[in-house]
């Protein structure tokens, strides 16, 4: 896993305040945990449907069962994330498309929801239980990774830019003092709060099975001085900031952008512990070939992801699954396949596969929807999928 863990110096501890152990909790330790794959969960936005994580849901996350009807673990660390709030109105990420940006209520409910008594977390622990009363526990504890959404400069982005609503001050307090966004000093703070409130969160809860282990940026592109409309962004301040204050606790940091995206050949000057591209294959629409991919993962030290989706939410032809939700049979299921596998086979021939760690997109479901599947057709690629994750040589080391 060489060049995939940091470790914190003391110095960079003291400096922060956090080097006693009334700074740090007591999962959080001065190395930051290597990682071989981790899953993308959705949710918080009742638009999304399935809208709850239930332990039978999660299981498909938590173990993989093979053509045998053995179960083995699966994915070692899941990213906690949500995109919008308040039915597509408000959007977490900075983005040009006529929502709302989100505010501090936004945040705190994505907060309430993965740590509510009926859902999230807890129903993660109980899956995770159930399953290590069959095979025994995992090797580690599950890890968490938790997305912050962005603070973004305007409340209203895309009417900013059209000089309609420049509002600054809109996204909340913190200890008594209105956030202003137009100073990145506010972004920062407003990152900070979300990390200690989720930290504090899990060192409440004392989870048994799963451990926070980092924090997720959002954006999927970064800007640096001299990128178009760097001075609403400066990435390069708020985000290396960000990188800073999670390390001195002992948390980890990482991005997941999309191909070629700007700031890829930055990610350690950013301060991530790790950057996995999105090669945005598996969409007919694909710019990139294989070539291209393979050449950026490379160069820039980055992780790959493996992407797919299902029938919830995503639209109609970019679905694995071999029958609609209507039963009817999938037009497009055998074309998305093949794309799909296209990600396995060319990470094992370009030498991805055993040396950089895996993120998997699955869309809202559709990882669950594959491994509950019937269909031939469907259970031999959940099973390509699950053979290619748990006998990953990176798992091993």
């Amino acid at each position: 896993m060489k060049g995939f863990i940091i470790t914190l110096t003391a110095g960079l501890l003291l400096a922060c305040g956090c080097g006693s152990s009334a700074g740090l909790y007591s999962w959080e330790k001065d190395e930051i945990r290597p990682i071989a794959d981790a899953v993308i969960c959705y949710g918080g936005h009742s638009a999304r449907k399935p809208y709850l994580w239930t332990p039978e849901r999660f299981h498909e996350t938590v173990a993989y069962t093979d053509e045998n009807g053995q179960e083995h673990w699966f994915f070692d660390n899941m990213i906690m994330m949500e995109l919008w709030d308040d039915d597509y109105a408000v959007t977490y990420s900075i983005a040009n498309d006529g929502r709302y940006s989100s505010r501090k209520e936004h945040w705190q409910r994505q907060i309430d929801y993965w740590f509510s008594q009926e859902n999230g977390f807890v129903a993660l622990e109980a899956s995770i239980a159930d399953v290590a009363s069959r095979i025994g526990n995992p090797p580690t504890k599950r890890g968490i990774i938790f997305s912050l959404p962005d603070p973004v400069y305007f409340e209203h982005y895309t009417n900013a830019m059209k000089n309609i609503n420049r509002n600054t001050v809109y996204w909340g307090e913190i200890d008594g003092v209105q956030m202003d966004f137009s100073k990145s000093e506010d972004r920062v703070k407003a990152y900070k709060w979300m990390v200690d409130q989720v930290r504090a969160a899990f060192a409440e809860a004392r989870f048994k099975h799963i451990e926070l282990i980092g924090f997720y940026v959002l954006s999927e592109e970064l800007s640096v001085p001299g990128s178009f409309r760097y001075e609403y962004k400066e990435h390069d301040i708020t985000i290396k900031a960000t990188a800073d204050y999670c390390h001195s606790v002992g948390e980890g940091f990482y991005w997941v952008p999309y191909a070629m995206a700007p700031g890829i050949e930055r990610g350690r000057d950013f301060g991530f512990d790790l950057v996995v591209m999105q090669p945005n294959y598996y969409w007919t629409d694909s710019k990139w070939t294989w070539d291209q991919i393979e050449k950026a993962i490379v160069e820039n030290d980055l992780g790959m992801e493996l992407e797919f989706e299902g029938t919830h939410g995503e639209p109609l032809t970019s679905s694995i699954l071999s029958n609609l939700k209507s039963g009817e049979p999938n037009p497009y299921a055998d074309r998305n396949r093949a794309r799909f596998r296209e990600y396995l086979d060319n990470a094992r021939s370009r030498g991805i596969y055993g040396t950089r760690p895996f993120v998997l997109y699955p869309g809202t479901n559709a990882l669950y929807e594959l491994a509950v599947s019937k269909d031939e057709k469907d259970r031999e690629m959940y099973h390509e999928l699950g053979r290619f994750i748990i006998e990953n040589p990176l798992k091993k080391r």
